[in-house]
């Protein structure tokens, strides 16, 4: 299945004769990626399953994917644990079909030196002008903090999805974060300084809430299409056996952040940090009208995650006009026999891209993938090899 780098920019044309309004990857190549040296695996069909023992790189394979559409990685923020250990870089490349269009990506990535990125061989000098053109979603087993752990882990999630449809709302969270920065850093000032004039917290407040406002406008209209779309893929993989809630949390659904951070200010003073803003939002998750992480159980909270990642997956694809990537990393894990039944049978009629799915046991992969009714091949992942089966 080995193709030489050399042919990496020569055999595949750029522009196809067909149309599909859905993402496909059919090349991808790593080196020096955690624990592979060297792969190089050819992709044919819309289904894709990845199967060995644990430990053994499977989620890596699902890792470099998300990496090449998203320059990082899922679950390292710190470049250097992505890199093979005792390597001093490492380098992704991927031939993506988007439309009629193929796209040839190419990531290197040294110890100490800025990341360099080319699509089609032109210099990418804007890592958020990269994020969404190859739109992706990815559910993981860890993903249960989504529903378990603070307030920060849901908004990651939402604005995975807007960043990725929306280049203003990247451009907006940027600045938000900074003049965030900023205000957190004169009230620690001030906090030394009590005499200080205040003239200044004023004029940064005023500048917080006008980012702060389009930021939650934009946040509000989301969720309230997202619930919507979430409750009718859950009743649908559940087969209706619950209710379920997801609801948007925001200190501005009180008022204006410009009010709420002066009636605050002593407050901020003395902790020496902002205590209002869309930096706090949320997302209040219920089951049978009860908070999910209380009352929920396994199968319930992975049922409820996979459900959300699909909803952002749909528009996702409404924004962006094309099917992204799904990664579903052991998905089959705490869900029983009948709602894997139902997601695959889900994922069979829904307008999908490139479908990746890992899983331990082979035969459990293959059953999955025929109740789709849809072609797959499915990959052997085995002491950092990687082997096409025959089905």
């Amino acid at each position: 299945m080995s193709i030489s780098y050399k042919l990496f920019y020569s055999i595949y044309p750029l522009y196809l004769s067909s149309v599909e309004n859905d993402l496909k990857i059919e090349l991808l190549i790593l080196r020096n990626f955690k624990n592979y040296s060297h792969l190089e695996i050819q992709l044919s069909t819309k289904f894709v399953g990845f199967t060995g023992q644990n430990g053994v790189g499977k989620t890596n394979i699902l890792d470099a994917i998300y990496y090449t559409c998203m320059t990082k990685s899922y679950f390292n923020s710190t470049e250097n644990y992505n890199i093979t250990h005792e390597c001093d870089g490492m380098s992704l490349q991927a031939l993506l079909q988007k439309t009629d269009q193929t796209y040839k990506v190419d990531m290197k990535i040294l110890k100490g030196k800025k990341k360099e990125i080319t699509i089609n061989q032109v210099k990418e000098d804007k890592l958020i002008e990269f994020v969404g053109k190859f739109p992706v979603v990815m559910i993981t087993p860890d993903d249960n903090q989504i529903i378990l752990n603070g307030s920060e882990e849901r908004r990651k999630m939402m604005d995975n999805i807007l960043c990725q449809s929306n280049l203003h709302y990247t451009q907006l969270l940027i600045q938000y974060n900074k003049i965030l920065a900023n205000r957190n850093a004169v009230l620690k000032q001030l906090n030394d300084e009590p005499n200080i004039n205040l003239e200044l917290l004023d004029t940064i407040d005023l500048m917080l809430d006008q980012v702060a406002q389009e930021i939650f406008l934009i946040r509000n209209v989301f969720v309230e299409e997202f619930s919507k779309e979430f409750e009718r893929i859950y009743n649908e993989i559940a087969e209706e056996k619950e209710r379920i809630l997801v609801k948007y949390k925001s200190h501005l659904l009180n008022g204006k952040l410009y009010d709420l951070l002066k009636i605050n200010r002593q407050k901020d003073m003395i902790l020496q940090r902002t205590t209002r803003g869309i930096h706090l939002d949320d997302l209040e998750m219920e089951l049978n009208d009860y908070p999910l992480k209380k009352v929920g159980s396994q199968g319930q909270q992975k049922t409820f995650i996979v459900s959300m990642k699909l909803a952002l997956y749909h528009l996702l694809r409404d924004r962006k006009k094309v099917s992204p990537i799904l990664l579903l990393d052991d998905i089959f894990e705490k869900l029983d026999e009948s709602r894997v039944s139902q997601l695959f049978n889900f994922l069979s009629k829904m307008e999908s891209g490139q479908v990746f799915v890992t899983d331990t046991h082979m035969e459990r992969l293959e059953q999955a993938f025929k109740i789709t009714g849809k072609e797959f091949e499915i990959f052997k992942v085995e002491n950092g090899h990687v082997e096409k089966k025959i089905i």
